[in-house]
């Protein structure tokens, strides 16, 4: 058994040091950059994306490290092959003991394909630069001071971008620069990814490119930086988890329904099932029925989210609603043909059905990604809540990065907060991987039901906890909380969380929640019960306490 229940152990790294500089290397790329106690950069990394922006794996050919006590040299060449896709790169990352530290990418097209993107990714870790101020050189030689954005900006805060200088601790100055190419800007917490992305090239070159069997291509950064005599050179041993004064309202727990759920499937400890119905679909009102009929079965509520194509899609909406209107719990408006629903339909649906189900809330949202909510903000008022969905793989699919995900959950929600004040926040449905991969069987993790997705789902509960509705996974299956037979850790979890009654979610700060992280849940009986995430040793530790000072 690997890593925290799954088939695999985390890949090796190797430690390196440049000067001042300390990271690790770990198969292709460069993560955790740190000047003393303060992570600076997060990852470098090489990205080959298709015309359907997927990403070409990559399989390591030759490999030569060479660590000295003030310096490395790291050299290998990786071959990249994904249908048509067929590309081939010389990578050199080199650190010396003065500090300074370069990436340089010499690759060749060894078929004709077109591309969306290819070349050298910088991640930004969030805590180190979340409001700090950033000098950005443009191609021309001109500078423009801009910040790091604190909530999500729906689009690129830097553009343009040659060369990037910023503080991200005090008595530290950051120059990174970028030769082969014009670079721009995204915060990647759109997608609920940790950290500001720096990549090439920039969106608004039109795409897909075409690329030539024989093309080449160049690519360079260096980063650099000037360190004050008084900055701690030291990282932290322990790891300090506080107590904060700030509590939410446990939020109202669900998983999507599937129809393999039957009176002899394992119980499950949720409030509702989530159920997507497309009324541009024949057999829509066939999913209702069949999802009320499991609900009633298992005793739940129906969390429904519809996708209209018309305010004439209302009145039938209506009348399927009206039997199984006393099972719904909330329902959220969807747009079958936009990101989010235009105004004028939002309006429409939320007037009929609020004045004929004036019970449950109706609600705003997408189907898609955070993303198309920041971009497409609701133009009306006609809401009772907003919802959205997100997974942790997006960008990258390795463990580490599911981790590095988790916290940034929070800013998602802030973020939404502040173009909806007063307003309810939903996320569902909640999955490990994307549910609109072009292969069905992409969307299928194999760490699923793990101890790993169990620990995630309980720390993204914590980052979550301004919600007032969580719906995760799917009930049963290859996607689910539970497999099709038997047991699994989140359940488990699940079943413990029920049976103490929690009320509330008291919020806590770790000073490293890469290494150590905890969700702690509070009854009203003013009981504590703690769920303590180790991601060092890969265990999960759940503490009772029965004496809590009023």
């Amino acid at each position: 058994m690997g890593y925290f229940g799954t088939n695999e152990d985390l890949p090796a790294t190797t430690s390196f040091r440049a000067g001042s500089w300390t990271g690790v290397y770990e198969v292709g790329k460069l993560r955790y950059l740190r000047l003393g106690n303060c992570e600076v950069l997060r990852m470098i990394y090489p990205a080959i994306r298709d015309h359907y922006w997927r990403t070409a794996p990559a399989q390591i050919l030759s490999e030569k490290i060479q660590i000295e006590a003030q310096s490395f040299s790291i050299e290998y060449t990786a071959r990249y092959q994904l249908e048509a896709v067929d590309f081939q790169a010389h990578y050199l990352f080199q650190g010396d003991a003065e500090g300074r530290l370069s990436v340089t990418m010499q690759g060749e097209a060894l078929s004709d394909f077109q591309r969306n993107r290819i070349g050298l990714c910088v991640l930004h870790p969030i805590d180190s630069c979340v409001g700090k101020s950033v000098s950005i050189l443009h191609p021309d030689g001109s500078r423009e001071a801009s910040i790091f954005p604190t909530l999500i900006s729906p689009y690129q805060p830097f553009i343009g971008v040659q060369g990037m200088e910023w503080s991200p601790a005090p008595g530290l100055q950051v120059q990174l620069n970028f030769e082969g190419d014009i670079f721009e800007t995204e915060d990647q917490r759109n997608w609920t990814d940790g950290s500001y992305k720096t990549y090439s090239t920039p969106l608004s070159i039109p795409y897909p490119v075409q690329v030539q069997k024989g093309e080449t291509m160049f690519q360079k950064l260096t980063l650099q930086a000037q360190i004050d005599a008084s900055v701690a050179t030291s990282d932290p041993a322990q790891v300090e988890i506080k107590i904060l004064d700030q509590t939410y309202p446990f939020p109202k727990l669900g998983t999507d329904w599937n129809p393999g759920i039957t009176a002899h499937s394992p119980a499950l400890s949720v409030d509702f099932l989530n159920v997507l119905l497309k009324m541009h679909e024949p057999n829509w009102t066939e999913t209702l029925d069949s999802a009320s009929q499991t609900a009633a079965l298992k005793g739940k509520k129906l969390g429904l989210s519809v996708a209209l194509s018309s305010p004439d899609d209302v009145s039938y909406l209506v009348q399927a609603l009206e039997p199984v209107a006393a099972q719904i719990q909330q329902l959220c408006v969807l747009s079958a043909t936009d990101p989010v629903p235009a105004a004028h339909l939002m309006e429409a649906a939320y007037k009929t059905l609020k004045a004929k189900f004036p019970q449950f809330p109706i609600g705003f949202g997408t189907d898609g990604y955070f993303t198309q909510l920041n971009r497409n903000r609701p133009q009306t008022s006609a809401f009772d809540f907003l919802q959205f969905s997100p997974n942790p793989q997006v960008h990258a699919f390795d463990t580490r990065t599911i981790i590095e995900n988790l916290s940034v959950q929070r800013d998602v929600v802030l973020t939404a907060q502040s173009f909806a004040p007063g307003q309810a926040i939903h996320v569902a449905p909640i999955t490990l991987r994307s549910r609109s991969n072009p292969n069905p069987a992409d969307a299928i993790d194999p760490r699923q039901h793990s101890l790993l997705t169990a620990a995630w789902t309980l720390l993204s509960m914590k980052y979550l906890a301004p919600c007032a509705v969580l719906s995760y996974f799917e009930w049963l299956g290859e996607k689910g909380v539970l497999p099709q037979d038997g047991a699994s850790p989140l359940a488990d979890y699940w079943q413990q969380i029920a049976e103490f009654q929690p009320v509330r979610i008291v919020d806590t700060h770790s000073s490293d929640p890469l290494k150590k992280d905890l969700l702690l849940l509070e009854n009203g009986r003013k009981e504590r019960l703690g769920f303590e995430v180790d991601f060092v040793v890969g265990e999960i530790r759940v503490e009772k306490i029965y004496l809590l000072q009023v």
